[in-house]
């Protein structure tokens, strides 16, 4: 896709104005900030892995035993920053490991480019660093995955420099790639940015075998009042679709995956911002896509279809893709958000790359560096 459709920088200078620093270590009374935190979320970029509610949900699924810090950043009446961040201790004294990260890492990884005004990011991950460092005695901060097109990421190695009596400085550790589709204003275009090849299988394949021998037909459904009942038959049809080629599927593959994804459709349903697009034969839901729109954006969760030989001929995996890309163009939608890892089949559909990375940041100890390396088996 043209390049001219990735976002622009943010603007350079800060809103004017003092930097004021809230810190909450609850959720406890914080429903009236849902409005003004995902309004910040949505205007410094950030995705819907940092909304609001979206964060609420997993503490509430995943963060027993560890302490919680939200950072809200405000200049003048605007929010210009919200770190979510989680302190987790790991072992006992004398390798206790204390590590603070983003809330959200890492059941499931995602990308959470968290919404930070770039113009004041150094000045918020110095705030950030005094509270993690300085009063809470963390020995390492692991800030990701953040995509590189995350540009704030970058000045927390500024910051690091500016507290090098508290920390050493920063590192960046891979985390593999993310891939984006970039969405034009119509399908046109979209079909025009594919290979010859592709853009003619996916004209082949966009539901006119299908139609040949059924009633055929997509819905995007996102009633706030039927959506919870179509993610209990969606969590059927993708685990029996694993289960066809031996394995768990999302639900069976991470803890308390499948009350976790309800709480979150439950939550989320009813801001409207569920999405299962689904293509259905004579009735049938034969291809499902589960996402969220928010913003600008679809992001794109999981997706299920039929089983069955009679299926396979149809290329439903693809087609499914491609109606899920039609339905975000008809919301004027610009950007789908496609998951971490390479897959082949999303580059062909159209998906550009970037890389992802962790930005590790150790308490300048000499203890603290032994035990970030004794635990750096771990996934951290």
């Amino acid at each position: 896709p043209p390049l001219s459709l990735e976002p622009k920088a943010a603007a350079a200078s800060p809103p004017p104005g003092e930097l004021a620093c809230r810190i909450e270590t609850s959720f406890a009374g914080l429903d009236a900030l849902r409005e003004t935190w995902d309004e910040a979320v949505i205007r410094l970029g950030g995705t819907i892995y940092m909304s609001y509610d979206w964060v609420r949900t997993w503490w509430d699924f995943y963060g027993a035993g560890n302490e919680l810090r939200l950072f809200v950043f405000q200049s003048g009446d605007q929010v210009v920053g919200i770190v979510p961040l989680y302190i987790a201790t790991f072992g006992v004294w004398p390798l206790r490991l204390k590590v603070a990260r983003l809330v959200g890492a890492n059941i499931p990884p995602k990308v959470f480019d968290p919404p930070i005004h770039e113009a004041w990011a150094a000045t918020i991950f110095e705030r950030v660093l005094a509270q993690l460092f300085g009063k809470d005695a963390c020995d390492l901060f692991s800030f990701g995955p953040v995509s590189e097109l995350h540009k704030p990421a970058e000045k927390l190695h500024q910051a690091c420099s500016a507290a090098k009596n508290l920390v050493a400085p920063s590192q960046d550790a891979s985390d593999g790639v993310h891939s984006v589709f970039w969405l034009p204003a119509d399908m046109e275009h979209y079909f025009a940015s594919l290979s010859k090849n592709e853009r003619k299988n996916r004209r082949k394949y966009e539901l006119r075998l299908l139609k040949k021998e059924y009633e055929a037909k997509v819905e995007v459904l996102s009633d706030p009042a039927k959506v919870q009942e179509e993610y209990e038959q969606f969590v059927r049809q993708h685990t029996l679709h694993w289960r066809a080629q031996g394995k768990p599927g999302h639900f069976g593959a991470w803890p308390k995956a499948t009350e976790y994804n309800r709480a979150l459709v439950k939550a989320q349903g009813w801001l409207g911002r569920l999405r299962f697009v689904r293509i259905l034969a004579n009735g049938q839901v034969v291809a499902n896509q589960y996402a969220f729109a928010f913003g600008s954006s679809y992001s794109w969760e999981l997706p299920a279809r039929a089983v069955g030989p009679e299926w396979e001929r149809f290329s439903l995996g693809p087609t499914g893709i491609v109606t899920m890309i039609e339905a975000a163009i008809s919301e004027g939608k610009t950007r789908l958000e496609g998951g971490m890892a390479h897959y082949d089949y999303k580059v062909r559909l159209g998906a550009r790359e970037y890389p992802v990375k962790r930005i590790r940041v150790v308490r300048n100890r000499c203890s603290s560096r032994v035990r970030a390396a004794i635990f750096g088996l771990i996934r951290l």
